[in-house]
């Protein structure tokens, strides 16, 4: 049976909630996380570490032969430092090179924010409050790096 559009409006947003429901981005907080930073000039002056290297996006025929409840393991690495993170459960654990004391700043994507203090070998850990985008702001003596952003789910 064909709908007039023209004549029903109910119909006309039902199958208009319907098409925007399909077309929705299955990472859309990811995207609009990056779409906000792309806007944002706060960090400017910051520099930026890439990710190199995530567990998650490892071949199938890699990730066939592990647990999926097994550690999810990220790596950042800007000029300036290298940062090493494993996501066990609800926590984060890192390490940052080269070794010393640095802030380390955790940013979800609503801007909430986490913040901890890495040891004198580079080492911290932090509890997840909520899954979703986040990054990292890692401080030392003025000279602040940012992570880009990375999807994570606690206990998952």
């Amino acid at each position: 049976m064909d709908i007039d559009f023209s004549r029903d409006d109910d119909a006309l947003l039902a199958a208009l909630r319907e098409a925007l429901e399909c077309a929705r981005h299955p990472q859309d907080g990811l995207v609009v996380a990056n779409a906000q930073d792309a806007f944002s000039f706060s960090t400017i002056d910051d520099e930026l570490a890439t990710l190199v290297y995530d567990s998650l996006l490892e071949s199938d025929l890699v990730s066939a032969t592990r647990d999926p409840a097994e550690t999810r393991t990220v790596v950042f690495e800007s000029d300036a430092l290298s940062m090493e993170v494993e996501i066990v459960g609800d926590t984060i654990f890192g390490q940052i090179a080269p070794v010393g004391e640095r802030s380390v700043t955790v940013e979800a994507s609503d801007g909430t924010t986490i913040e901890s203090m890495t040891d004198e070998l580079g080492c911290f850990s932090i509890a997840l409050a909520a899954d979703g985008p986040l990054r990292f702001r890692i401080t030392k003596q003025g000279s602040t790096t940012v992570t880009e952003w990375t999807y994570v789910t606690p206990g998952g």
